[in-house]
């Protein structure tokens, strides 16, 4: 079963683009999306398919919208969103590697 480390803590992320997500895990696809890359995941397809902006939506509208329910749907299904599974049910965290030491 995956928990969501953010839901559990009451967190949101806001990304420098205004767009409200569940976390900063899957910011960086939000973040190659804004610049015009595709989604690579099923985050970023939904992301993609949903509009997640504070400029346009409520932060009531999108936590109760179809972005946060089509992840939150995912968690009991075969395909989870990757991020989600990998973060906050196996708890393996990306690990940032300073190459200019």
């Amino acid at each position: 079963m995956i928990e969501c480390k953010y839901g559990k803590q009451n967190r949101l992320f806001i990304n420098h683009l205004g767009e409200l997500i569940p976390c900063c895990y899957v910011n960086a696809e939000a973040i190659n999306m804004g610049a015009g890359q595709s989604p690579k995941t099923l985050f970023g397809s939904l992301n993609q398919k949903f509009n997640n902006s504070l400029y346009e939506n409520t932060i009531e509208d999108i936590i109760n919208g179809p972005l946060f329910n089509g992840i939150k749907e995912s968690w009991n299904t075969n395909n989870p969103v990757e991020k989600c599974n990998k973060t906050c049910k196996q708890k393996i965290r990306d690990k940032f590697e300073d190459r200019y030491q």
